[in-house]
């Protein structure tokens, strides 16, 4: 706002005092006059007083109007004649966008700030030209231009009208580095976001992102000792009549930097050779700019893991530039070691405190440990009744001991109704329904919310598979620190063979379960079954195992496992291993066996960003009768071959077989079946490569062999295969994995290979 008040005398003559005789107002266009004069002081008549004429501008500026106000006075006739020169604000009428084809108006107009009714603001003018110019140029458009234009369209009103050119859209054919030597460009376009297009994909300039660029290749230099590396300048050129950009980027490396001496500072907790160890940039190496910061980060978090909480590390860096080599100092502000006073839990309406309290692995009164915390944030994150979780120190006032530690979740679905289709290779078609409850609390009625328990009730009818199944889960029964488990199932799966028979189990168990350890758990349970299977007519041919399995049978058995999972996802792991180790013993019923079995799995994350994964799983298992039962009812052998175990091969193709019939104890006709076996091994390679959040592409090998007495192992037994496969994960609704396994070395009637297909689609 510009005030230019004059008048307080005209030609050094005084007008204070004389009269007024008249009051005018100049410039109005769109503003009533009405308006104005109602906050106008000075009328004719009254004494003159140049105090009134600035009040009379400050509430006229008050209406929001006027750009600039000014009060003239005259003396005429001895008498004052004021009048108020006033420039309303201008209002934009229209918005004009003319030349675009390219990119559609309404499209353009939501990088423009200034809108249609509102005041029109001229000093904006080249933000707005360089907010188009930027859209373009993200667009892939880098030689367009805008002109602005103003025209008076009426009374205090304007039209705007955007002029572009846009020019032809450029694509980035080369990119190309001079200079460089100890990096080789090959390297160097790879650290790029920005490449060169190849045909009608890619290739477009983005100004920020190449700027990113830049500094990311300076990094990359820093990391190598290049201290002093810069960019001097980058030329783009425009060739083909501006359809092509050719990028060059000029470098200057500057001479490698090696650390002559690395020292440790105010620590008094830990000593130099304990916090040595966390550190990886020594003297003599050469210094790494990226890694010594990484240094601070590890030596920071070493100490907060401990306890001390506000503990930082500052790496201070000295330059000597006359014999190229650095000293490095790591600072440290240690701070005071904290303990936890409480824990706060927010953001939860539906679930209990106490559900969130079971989770943490760190109680009040506890030091501080950092590690805790994180493994506190993965088991929150594991149950699943939240979409967030986020674990922060809130200070206590006057208190420089003990933290809150403050728990604040976001709650996600408490319950799903999930029905739909899904296919694999091995099950075929099958229809699937299930209601889950994730957080259910049996108390609670009528609303069965909030109390950590599960409880679902699945239904799954197909081609291969059925299964009824009706499961309550409690982590912490009658608030003991027990969970316990019970299920209700009937399953039935077709074996395909020449009799195409059933096999089926109908019963239920009661599970427990005791966290031993934040990574070790052991469990327990008895589990009573009705076995037999179906679809064969009785014969004396018959194989006597499937001939033993024509009655329903009895089979009562305990299992006891114990685990040790340290995965850092339990649905997509990167790192981490699971162990687990199980023995079930079978007696009472009228089966009577004893099974041992080994599961181990290992992962192991590559890269900087960690996209490669490769696991490898380790499974042996043992089964054998014992008392007066001669064998082992086929639901409780030991299988191999198929999507789960040894890919590239059938499902349980792997193993003993024998014929559906016999004649004095020798096979003479009928199609041969899968028997299984008394004794399994099997071993899983993998190599995981995360294209997107989403999807996958795998490598794997396997090898695998089932046996009946350990007098048949035999190394030619076991059955190897490779292969690759990718795999969709569709949030909400389930993964889809593809594979396909060549067989190494199958038996004449194993085929060559097999693709496997499983999908879990939700809807």
């Amino acid at each position: 706002m510009l005030f230019l008040f004059w008048g307080g005398n005209v030609y050094g003559q005084d007008l204070t005092g004389k009269s007024v005789g008249s009051v005018g107002v100049s410039g109005l266009e769109r503003v009533s006059e009405q308006v104005v004069r109602a906050k106008i002081e000075v009328q004719p008549g009254q004494a003159y007083n140049p105090r009134a004429v600035a009040r009379d501008i400050r509430r006229l500026f008050e209406l929001g109007h006027f750009t600039q106000i000014k009060a003239d006075a005259k003396l005429e006739n001895d008498q004052v004649a004021l009048t108020y020169l006033v420039e309303e604000k201008r209002v934009i009428d229209e918005i004009k966008i003319v030349g675009n084809k390219k990119l559609k108006a309404r499209k353009l107009r939501t990088a423009l700030k200034m809108r249609e009714g509102e005041s029109f603001m001229a000093d904006i003018y080249e933000e707005e030209r360089a907010a188009l110019l930027k859209l373009y140029e993200s667009k892939g458009y880098a030689n367009a231009s805008v002109n602005v234009i103003v025209e008076k369209v009426g009374p205090a009103r304007v039209r705007l009208t955007y002029e572009i050119q846009e020019g032809r859209k450029a694509r980035i054919r080369h990119i190309e580095f001079t200079g460089n030597q100890s990096v080789k460009t090959r390297k160097l376009r790879k650290i790029m976001k920005t490449h060169r297009g190849y045909w009608f994909i890619g290739g477009k300039f983005e100004e920020e992102k190449f700027e990113t660029d830049l500094k990311n290749i300076l990094d990359e230099y820093g990391n190598r000792g290049h201290l002093e590396a810069d960019v001097p300048r980058t030329d783009v050129e425009y060739v083909k009549d501006g359809k092509n950009m050719r990028i060059t980027v000029h470098l200057s490396e500057g001479p490698v930097y090696h650390v002559e001496s690395l020292g440790i500072a105010n620590n008094e907790v830990y000593d130099n050779d304990e916090l040595s160890k966390l550190i990886e940039v020594h003297a003599g190496d050469v210094h790494n700019k990226g890694q010594v910061l990484k240094d601070g980060e590890q030596v920071s978090k070493g100490y907060q893991d401990s306890g001390y909480v506000n503990a930082l590390d500052t790496p201070q860096v000295t330059l000597d530039r006359e014999k190229k080599t650095t000293h490095i100092v790591h600072d440290l502000a240690e701070g005071d070691l904290k303990y936890i006073r409480e824990i706060r839990i927010t953001g939860n309406e539906i679930t209990k405190d106490e559900i969130v309290r079971r989770e943490m692995m760190i109680r009040p009164g506890d030091r501080y440990d950092g590690e805790m915390i994180k493994e506190s944030e993965r088991r929150l994150q594991s149950t699943q009744y939240f979409d967030e979780q986020r674990l922060t120190l809130a200070d206590i006032e006057d208190n420089d001991l003990y933290n809150d530690l403050v728990v604040d979740v976001k709650e996600g679905k408490t319950g799903s109704f999930n029905f739909g289709g899904g296919y694999n290779t091995e099950e075929g078609i099958g229809g699937y329904t299930e209601l889950r409850l994730n957080n259910f609390d049996i108390t609670n009625p009528p609303k069965f919310y909030g109390g950590g328990q599960d409880f679902s009730l699945k239904l799954n009818i197909g081609q291969v598979h059925n299964n009824y199944s009706l499961s309550f889960t409690d982590p912490e029964f009658l608030g003991y620190p027990l969970g316990f488990g019970a299920d209700i199932f009937n399953d039935s799966y077709k074996v395909k063979s020449g009799l195409d028979y059933r096999e089926n189990e109908l019963g239920g168990q009661v599970r427990f379960r005791k966290q031993l350890t934040p990574y070790v758990s052991a469990h327990a349970s008895l589990r009573i079954s009705q076995d037999s299977i179906d679809g064969v007519e009785d014969s004396i041919f018959l194989h006597p195992d499937l001939r033993d399995q024509m009655k329903d049978t009895l089979t009562i058995s305990t299992t006891w496992q114990l685990e040790r999972n340290t995965l850092d996802n339990p649905r997509d792991p990167a790192s981490g291993s699971r162990h687990l180790l199980s023995t079930e013993l079978a007696g009472l019923g009228d089966n009577n066996f004893w099974k041992v079995e080994h599961d181990s799995t290992w992962y192991r994350s590559f890269g900087e960003k960690k996209k490669w994964v490769l696991s490898f799983r380790m499974r042996e298992g043992m089964v054998t009768p014992f008392l007066d039962s001669k064998s082992v009812p086929l639901q409780y052998r030991l299988f191999a071959g198929g999507s789960s175990t040894v890919r590239g091969y059938g499902f349980r193709d792997i193993g003993p077989k024998a014929r559906e019939y016999v004649w004095w104890n020798r096979n003479l006709w009928g199609s041969k079946f899968d028997m299984g076996g008394n004794l399994r091994g099997i071993t899983n390679l993998e190599m995981k490569y995360k294209v997107t959040k989403a999807f996958r592409l795998y490598a794997f090998f396997d090898a695998g062999g089932v046996w009946e007495y350990f007098s048949d192992i035999a190394p030619g037994d076991i059955k190897c295969s490779v292969g690759v496969g990718l795999g969709v994960d569709v949030p909400r609704l389930g993964p889809i994995r593809i594979d396909y396994g060549f067989a190494l070395n199958p038996d004449k009637d194993q085929g060559s290979g097999h693709l496997h297909l499983m999908t879990g689609f939700r809807f």
